[in-house]
């Protein structure tokens, strides 16, 4: 296996100024190397402020290392990203703190990391629960909702510390079918919000409907992108064809 030598370069370059359609993420000649194998192969890649998002694929294809790259739980190999503003990460398990009520875990960031004051901290807490349908479960811990609140929650929880730019990652892959919809609920309202996200998701409908670009990876690497209807409707190279087969 050729070994990618270690030289990535990331710079997160804040700017408050950043209107609709400014470029808010770049990426050149992405690669990111594991022990075992090459999970990301030369990726290039941006998006614009106001902008959704979609990345699609089969598992292990390299999507979630490529959201995980760009806000720093992965460290790239190779290649540069440039990032204007900061991000905000959903997970596929939650990763709630089971210890602190809904509330806690919304306000804990910006109080200890921005050093927001507890009633500002709980006053914006209080809106994102409202937006996410869970105002009644501000003193509810964790364990005691079900897995769409919980995700629900989670997205509540990024938002508090305002970021520029949503990542969601498979966010109910982990969820009975039941309950997605709830999910997908929020993120519907995020979407014509004009929020910046990038989803890497499994729900094909979810993708044709909300987002704004449609990115197909195989292999680690970016097979064809486009509109959502150049994706879905007219699909140009037979390995995504073969996908969307099995999966729409």
């Amino acid at each position: 296996m050729t070994k990618v030598k270690s030289n990535g370069i990331v710079k997160i370059i804040l700017k408050k100024d950043l209107k609709a359609g400014d470029i808010i993420l770049e990426m050149k000649g992405i690669y990111k190397q594991f022990p075992n194998c090459l999970a990301v192969e030369n990726v290039d890649f941006s998006m614009h402020k106001g902008e959704i998002v979609a990345i699609i694929g089969p598992s292990g294809s390299g999507k979630s290392t490529l959201l995980r790259g760009i806000n720093g739980l992965e460290k790239i190999t190779e290649g540069e990203l440039d990032l204007y503003g900061t991000t905000g990460m959903v997970f596929q398990h939650f990763n709630l703190f089971p210890h602190m009520t809904c509330l806690k875990n919304i306000t804990y960031a910006p109080m200890k990391v921005k050093s927001v004051n507890k009633k500002s901290a709980e006053d914006k807490a209080m809106s994102l629960l409202e937006l996410v349908g869970l105002k009644d479960k501000a003193d509810v811990f964790p364990g005691q909702i079900s897995g769409g609140q919980k995700q629900r929650i989670a997205i509540a929880r990024a938002l508090a510390m305002e970021p520029d730019l949503m990542l969601f990652d498979e966010p109910t892959s982990a969820l009975d079918p039941e309950i997605t919809g709830e999910v997908l609920g929020v993120m519907r309202k995020l979407a014509e919000g004009h929020s910046s996200m990038i989803i890497v998701t499994h729900e094909m409908n979810f993708a044709k409907e909300v987002a704004d670009r449609v990115v197909f990876m195989d292999g680690g690497k970016i097979i064809e992108e486009g509109t959502p209807k150049q994706i879905f409707e007219d699909p140009k190279s037979d390995r995504l064809k073969e996908f969307l087969k099995t999966v729409y």
